[in-house]
């Protein structure tokens, strides 16, 4: 048999768990790569998960929990004034790795087009792959300026049929302004594109930062596929929860997909998720907290080493700038594992053209950012600095 030749998606995720397999093969290592919360579930979430399965099955389908459905309706309506009924706009995934493909495979045909953000998280690219699709990557506004760019959207928008739409961003943290997703929104219209909106990432947002979902813009909501997670803003990984909110039609096929794929989710992570909504709001702030304390602590941390970064606005990663330093983002990933035990990722495990940039995540307590700091101030001084054009 023939051995497939990777896919762009699939090298992306070889390079990040082949630094991932070294490091678990260290001691003492500073893990600035992975994007999992080290943080506990709060209690109070699974105290209540553990009470409501104690009062029974409950009604559950494919579709999801009918409580849990009802929640999350009701927080779109409260959080960002957008009318999605429970028992037809809404589904409960087995989180959002599961919503994307499902996405993927009811939205895109063989040889369709799909639009997305550049530098962007592998997933994407897999989950396109999969359904038959080809990826079309945008490039940012600047060099240092990673919300989308509306030019560059309109100038790939002419044949595609999809537009991923990351807000808060995965790898570089950017979050768009208002402003900004009403521009894309208008060319998303103009263009007939459907838009898969990735909002993992919008309850962890820094500076009272204001995020709009794409879906409230004007003639949107019809177009618009909502994709979140509660495993980032409860750390609550592990218990895989995730959902899409959309156009009936869509959820209808999407459900279809699902019972044939992977059925329900599992309902004691579907009670948790439930729990997170209704008596969570002190273990989200928690949360919230501790990695607005870790982020300023690393933002400090490059300023004093001189090495710039993409103004990360949301989610809990740093798109640092490494050219100065004069070597490509892998082998500047590789060497600083090998000889200062700090795991990063490089930038070109995000897209191809990222030679320049690692990610750097804030998962780690306080003590341990501070460590790596330390770490990568020493390994980097004895780098030549050699300036990028």
């Amino acid at each position: 048999m023939k051995t497939p030749v990777p896919s762009a998606g699939e090298r992306a995720t070889q390079a990040r768990y082949q630094l991932m397999q070294l490091a678990a093969e260290m001691e003492d290592v500073v893990r600035l790569g992975a994007g999992d919360p080290d943080l506990h579930t709060p209690g109070e979430i699974v105290k209540e998960a553990v009470r409501l399965m104690g009062r029974g099955k409950g009604q559950i389908t494919e579709q999801g929990l009918d409580k849990l459905r009802e929640a999350i309706s009701e927080q779109l309506a409260d959080e960002r004034e957008l009318d999605y009924a429970a028992e037809t706009n809404v589904l409960i995934t087995n989180g959002a790795q599961e919503a994307l493909f499902l996405s993927m495979l009811a939205l895109v045909d063989p040889g369709d087009r799909v639009l997305v953000q550049d530098p962007r998280y592998s997933s994407y690219d897999q989950a396109v792959e999969a359904a038959g699709g080809k990826i079309v990557a945008i490039p940012p506004r600047g060099r240092h300026d990673f919300c989308l760019d509306p030019d560059e959207l309109v100038a790939r928008a002419g044949s595609a049929r999809v537009l991923v739409f990351v807000n808060p961003n995965n790898p570089t943290a950017a979050l768009h302004p208002p402003d900004l997703v009403r521009s894309i929104a208008r060319i998303a219209d103009q263009h007939d594109l459907v838009v898969l909106s990735d909002e993992v990432y919008d309850k962890l947002t820094f500076d009272s930062a204001e995020v709009l979902s794409i879906a409230q813009c004007e003639r949107m909501r019809e177009r618009t596929v909502v994709l979140s997670s509660f495993s980032k803003t409860y750390a609550m990984t592990g218990f895989r929860v995730g959902y899409l909110a959309g156009p009936a039609h869509f959820i209808q096929a999407v459900t279809r997909l699902k019972q044939a794929i992977s059925g329900p989710c599992p309902l004691f992570s579907q009670y948790a998720a439930l729990a997170a909504l209704t008596e969570s709001g002190q273990g989200r702030g928690r949360i919230l907290e501790t990695f607005a304390g870790r982020r300023r602590i690393m933002l400090q941390g490059l300023d004093s080493l001189g090495i710039p970064y993409g103004a990360p606005g949301g989610g809990f990663f740093i798109w640092a700038d490494i050219s100065k330093f004069g070597r490509p983002a892998h082998d500047f990933c590789l060497e600083l594992l090998r000889e200062a035990r700090v795991l990063m990722f490089p930038g070109t495990a995000f897209g191809e053209h990222w030679k320049d940039f690692v990610r750097i995540s804030i998962l780690e307590p306080e003590e341990r950012l501070e460590e790596g700091i330390k770490r990568l101030g020493r390994f980097t001084a004895g780098s030549s600095e050699v300036t990028s054009e």
